[in-house]
């Protein structure tokens, strides 16, 4: 018995460093995944340098697939998400936009190798160990899309590192 304990004991202690000894995907190809509705948040490449846009990226659970874009705001230096669902392609009025817009917030990156918090880093850079969105679970839970959406349980704010798309 006490050789499977020290067995175990070692493996948990080794997972971690192991987990974060790997090479990460860069972060437009990472996928997160939150424990709590069980909704993806997957990022694919903007194709374009010259594209005012820094991120694209989906979310998705049980009926769920929203569309979201991260744009870096000058101003106040952060990056600007905006999670939407069925938005008019093209051309968009304000009223148009401000309808299917459901999250619009700060992007952070968490890293435990960091022990830190910061905002997400620009296309090319690792995967971070988990991207929080602050407020979108409620904002989820409070819109329109709801009743909708299939979702058992309010999505986390918080979604952890899965693993890359191709």
């Amino acid at each position: 018995m006490r050789r499977l304990f020290k067995a175990s004991l070692i493996t948990i202690c080794l997972t971690p460093a192991f987990a974060l000894a790997q090479e990460r995907c860069p972060i437009e190809k990472a996928v997160f995944a939150e424990a709590d509705g069980g909704t993806e948040l997957a990022f694919r490449p903007v194709g374009s340098d010259a594209a005012a846009v820094s991120h694209m990226f989906t979310v998705t659970g049980a009926k769920l697939k929203l569309d979201g874009h991260v744009m870096y705001d000058e101003e106040s230096q952060r990056p600007a998400g905006m999670i939407m669902n069925n938005c008019p392609e093209g051309d968009a009025t304000g009223a148009e936009l401000r309808a299917c817009t459901v999250w619009t917030g700060v992007l952070y990156s968490v890293n435990r190798s960091e022990a830190g918090i910061d905002v997400l880093g620009a296309e090319g850079t690792p995967a971070p160990d988990a991207v929080l969105l602050p407020g979108f679970g409620p904002a989820i839970r409070h819109s329109e899309l709801w009743d909708k959406s299939g979702l058992k349980s309010v999505p986390w704010d918080l979604y952890a590192f899965k693993g890359c798309n191709g």
